[in-house]
């Protein structure tokens, strides 16, 4: 009777452990699911963190950077305000300046205009047609007043230069306004025009005062010849004796 009572105590016990042990073992599962759980949180909160902490030091490389250069557009716009006055006064100047130079310019084409017209002939229809220009220029807005005080100033000098050179072209010669026949023009700096046609047999120098052309002498045909090509530089340069008649002459 007591075996059997110490064999069923003996089973219950063992049952209780048995109880005791599942228990133990589910207990133990559910905390390391738990565990799992809680580690899977703290490496995302710490790479976020990671995250947060380099775009932290991005911002502030950008701040810095954007200091800098705050910095120097502050020093800029220092620096120009500082030149402001300086601009003004300039601009003042220069408008100054324009107000004398305009009419400086249209005198000054206003000149070459009539000295053209009672010049010697020669280039008769390039001149005129460049002194139109000029006017052209004076006239065009779009053109700034520095470029057309070159131009000016360029075409004064090319007349300058007809004084210095000794020129030869072919055009036609005009007689009682009509065309004749074409020539070779010589032009002696701005001393005397000559004309010579093509076969040489005809040879003529311009009176600036009478405003006509007369006819020279045979013997000069072949004066003005040479003259030609000297200044066409097919023979070296050489003396030249040539006439320069008057209206009195002509008389």
């Amino acid at each position: 009777m007591i075996k059997n009572s110490i064999i069923i105590l003996i089973c219950l016990v063992l049952s209780l452990n048995a109880d005791n042990l599942d228990k133990m073992i589910k207990n133990k599962i559910s905390s390391n699911v738990k565990s799992q759980v809680s580690q899977k949180k703290i490496d995302d909160l710490s790479e976020k963190s990671s995250n947060l902490y380099d775009k932290y030091l991005l911002i502030n490389k950008q701040l810095e950077e954007q200091t800098i250069y705050n910095k120097q557009l502050s020093l800029f716009v220092k620096t120009q305000q500082n030149e402001i006055p300086l601009l003004q006064k300039k601009i003042q100047e220069v408008e100054e300046t324009n107000k004398k130079i305009v009419p400086l310019m249209f005198e000054m084409v206003e000149k070459l205009d009539k000295f053209v017209s009672i010049d010697s002939i020669f280039l008769h229809k390039e001149r005129t047609q460049r002194v139109k220009k000029l006017k052209d220029y004076l006239s065009n807005p779009e053109m700034s007043t520095a470029e057309q005080f070159r131009t000016i100033l360029e075409s004064y000098k090319i007349e300058y230069n007809y004084a210095r050179t000794l020129e030869v072209y072919r055009s036609e010669l005009l007689e009682n306004n009509k065309t004749a026949k074409t020539v070779d023009y010589l032009r002696v700096g701005r001393l005397a025009l000559y004309y010579q046609t093509i076969d040489s047999s005809q040879s003529g120098y311009y009176d600036i005062n009478s405003k006509k052309w007369v006819i020279l002498d045979e013997k000069y045909n072949q004066l003005i010849k040479k003259a030609i090509k000297i200044a066409r530089k097919k023979i070296s340069p050489d003396f030249l004796t040539l006439p320069i008649i008057s209206s009195k002459d002509e008389k």
